[in-house]
């Protein structure tokens, strides 16, 4: 864990993440932990590999791999980048692969891949996706999380009964009967 922290503080100035990229309804700075992180300056773009955490404010998101992709910044006039992370502007994209929970206080959401894109401020989660607030359970293929609305939409692939998305909610009368 050292290693990557270690790693991380020398890319800090490289890896400035703005207000731009929001993970939750809160801006601020998004805290990652990896294993890994294999900077690739030329291609705009950071992957974190092994047991990654990564936090902003109150939202959270745990998964194996974990790739940002930046804007290309570009040089001022008669300048050239020089250094790492010169070429690098704001955070355009996340995508999370692997085992992907996101969290927030109220809710978990699990699947196996998930994409945070910052140009219509919407993550993505798919395949065997699983969401849980309290005891109330939403299972589908298919999570659109629209962050500054706080809207989501769960969607099946199928449209066989037993494969569309299924619901379990839990009800106060439901909680007192035994």
């Amino acid at each position: 864990m050292w290693k990557a922290l270690v790693s991380v503080s020398v890319l800090a100035s490289a890896l400035t993440f703005g207000a731009s990229a929001q993970l939750s309804g809160q801006s601020g700075p998004i805290q990652i932990e990896a294993d890994t992180l294999e900077f690739l300056d030329k291609q705009s773009k950071a992957i974190y590999m092994g047991n990654v955490d990564a936090i902003q404010g109150d939202a959270r998101i745990r998964t194996d791999k974990l790739t940002i992709l930046f804007e290309e910044k570009q040089p001022a006039e008669g300048q050239a980048n020089s250094g790492i992370g010169s070429g690098v502007g704001a955070v355009k994209q996340l995508v999370a692969e692997g085992s992907v929970f996101y969290m927030t206080p109220n809710e978990q959401a699990k699947g196996n891949r998930g994409v945070y894109n910052y140009q219509n401020d919407t993550i993505v989660l798919t395949g065997d996706v699983i969401v849980t607030r309290g005891e109330n359970v939403i299972v589908g293929d298919r999570l659109v999380i629209e962050v500054g609305s706080g809207k989501s939409t769960v969607s099946a692939n199928s449209k066989k009964k037993g494969e569309r998305v299924r619901t379990v909610l839990v009800t106060e009368e439901a909680d007192g009967e035994e």
